[in-house]
């Protein structure tokens, strides 16, 4: 068997169905640091970390037989996200690693996934404002 000089571009070795997933997950991936950073108060670093498990997570998710539509699965990732932040938060609180404050334990106590609904509506009123130009 002879194996060519030049490697096989990534490209072309890429599946599609991981293009997509990584797509999808590229996309939503703004809105997924906002809510571990700025509603969950994940430091940078932290945030980073846990989006490497989510992207993990979704790839795994999206390959379950059965699976609907890669975007169509998007709300799943988001519920996934304010899940993996509540829990992360949970334990560095319940460690002593980090104070808490009252929205933090608001938040903690809270459902992940009534709290990425909200998230999700508060963020696409944000794309109705008129734009200051």
């Amino acid at each position: 068997m002879e194996i060519p000089d030049e490697p096989t571009p990534a490209a072309q070795k890429e599946d599609p169905f991981e293009r997509q997933v990584q797509t999808v997950f590229q996309e939503t991936l703004g809105l997924i640091h906002i809510a571990l950073v700025a509603h969950y108060g994940l430091g940078e670093l932290e945030a980073i970390e846990l989006e490497k498990d989510l992207y993990v997570w979704f790839v795994r998710f999206c390959s379950r037989p059965g699976s609907s539509s890669i975007r169509d699965l998007r709300p799943f990732l988001v519920v996934a996200c304010c899940q993996f932040g509540r829990e992360y938060q949970k334990y560095v609180v319940g460690a002593g690693i980090r104070e808490s404050d009252d929205r933090i334990k608001k938040l903690l106590d809270s459902d992940p996934g009534d709290v990425a609904r909200d998230f999700s509506k508060s963020l696409e009123l944000l794309k109705f404002r008129p734009h200051d130009v």
